[in-house]
């Protein structure tokens, strides 16, 4: 592998992403998770619907088939250089540049996100939006856009830099799968005091509570069609918390080059502390601006149950 690395560090870093990148996108659970995805979404969307319905809620299946395999699939690859290093006696770069390198794979289920993206916007051409669903036309186009990237691509994103947060710290066997409970749990319990019989008034009352969901790298927005054929958006404002969720990305990667001792300079010690301090930044504006309640739609009128 050495011999066909460029000398420059640079172009090395480069080559190595590109063979991560080519190691993730070929791993068979992460191909599996992004066919699923790809596959089911069509077949979500409203079947017999006359409009495409509750799209800002479609962004829970990339999340779920693409983020969560990833981030086992990421945490397997940073654990497994450092098992060819071990093998071999040495391996290109330092740890923290092999770990540089798994994260820079991470654009990988990104770009399966986007694709993701991509299909949404496919099937609303197709079937249309009713005009009293949230989505963009009764909702700030700006909110849309950052509840379908923050749970959507970036939370694949965010899927595969835990996963090589998670390699570098925790090397018991089955640490990837912990993991992941433990995030869908975290994901759960976040939404606790959201939900239940009555969620519109939930998220319409812009209670605190509602809000303090944001601190989850998952937060639910869209409520779902409810039997009055209304639907609602929690508060907060969804474009501070796509940026707290990157932030909380970039946070992952400077997490898991701490783990090698050598990187720990005082330049990579203070870029964490900024870090730390932006995304606090972010979603403190994320739960306390934006609107002071939630968004109710009106009835829609095919999903009112008779």
């Amino acid at each position: 592998m050495q011999s066909t690395l460029p000398t420059t560090g640079h172009g090395t870093l480069v080559a190595m992403v590109a063979i991560e990148a080519r190691r993730f996108a070929r791993h068979p659970l992460f191909l599996l998770g992004a066919l699923v995805a790809l596959v089911l979404q069509p077949l979500v969307s409203g079947v017999g619907d006359p409009f495409a319905s509750d799209v800002l809620a479609w962004p829970i299946i990339p999340a779920f088939f693409i983020g969560l395999p990833s981030l086992v699939v990421a945490a397997l690859l940073t654990r497994s250089t450092e098992a060819a290093s071990e093998a071999m006696g040495t391996a290109p770069g330092s740890e923290a540049r092999r770990t540089l390198a798994v994260a820079g794979a991470a654009v990988v289920p990104f770009t399966v996100g986007l694709l993701w993206l991509a299909e949404l916007f496919a099937i609303v051409s197709i079937k249309g939006v009713h005009p009293h669903e949230l989505w963009f036309g009764t909702m700030d186009d700006l909110h849309v856009w950052g509840i379908l990237l923050a749970l959507g691509p970036v939370a694949c994103l965010g899927g595969a830099l835990l996963g090589v947060l998670a390699g570098r710290w925790l090397t018991f066997r089955g640490a990837p799968a912990v993991v992941v409970v433990a995030l869908v749990a975290v994901d759960i319990g976040a939404q606790i005091g959201t939900m239940g019989e009555d969620i519109v008034a939930h998220h319409a009352s812009g209670d605190l509570g509602v809000r303090a969901r944001l601190l989850a790298p998952w937060a639910l927005w869209h409520s779902g069609g409810l039997p009055d054929g209304r639907a609602s958006v929690g508060g907060g404002d969804p474009v501070w918390y796509l940026f707290y969720l990157l932030a909380l990305c970039a946070l992952a990667v400077g997490g898991a080059a701490w783990h090698d001792r050598t990187a720990r300079t005082p330049r990579l010690r203070l870029t964490l502390y900024a870090v730390i301090g932006v995304a606090v930044t972010f979603l403190a504006l994320a739960v306390f601006a934006g609107p002071e309640a939630g968004t109710v739609s009106e009835p829609v009128p095919f999903k009112v149950e008779g």
